[in-house]
This record gives C-alpha cells, structure tokens and sequence, in this order.
C-alpha cells in the first residue's frame, strides 16, 4: 500500500484507466480527498485485530404503507 498522498494528476490517470474521463476537476479534488482520507483511515486500523464480528452491520427499515 502506498503511505503517501496521491496527487490529483495521479487520480486523474486512475479515474481515466476505469473510463472516467468525463470527471470535472471538481470532481477530481472530491476524488482525491476521499482517496486520500480512505487510506489514511485503513492504515491505522489494527488488521490483525479484525474479525467478521467487527464488520459492521447495515440495518434498513421499511416503512410500512399507509392502509386506508
């Protein structure tokens, strides 16, 4: 994994190499940001700790409809 920040002409080449090309600049920068903070976040997450019971869980809720 790499530890240092893309830049954004690195995440512009990455998004072109999945065909997002069509991305603005503004686009891009939240690309890159999320990017970024992604792999800051996973590089302290203590990996050897981990299991499927951390994983967290996705609740939905259905409303029901309303009867009338």
């Amino acid at each position: 994994m790499v530890n240092e920040s893309l830049t954004l002409d690195e995440v512009r080449r990455m998004a072109a190499e999945i065909g997002m090309t069509r991305l603005a600049d503004e686009h891009l920068q939240q690309l890159l940001r999320a990017t970024n903070t992604a792999r800051a976040r996973r590089k302290v997450l203590p990996l050897g700790e981990i299991t499927p019971a951390d994983e967290p869980a996705h609740v939905f809720h259905l409303a029901a409809e309303d009867k009338r």
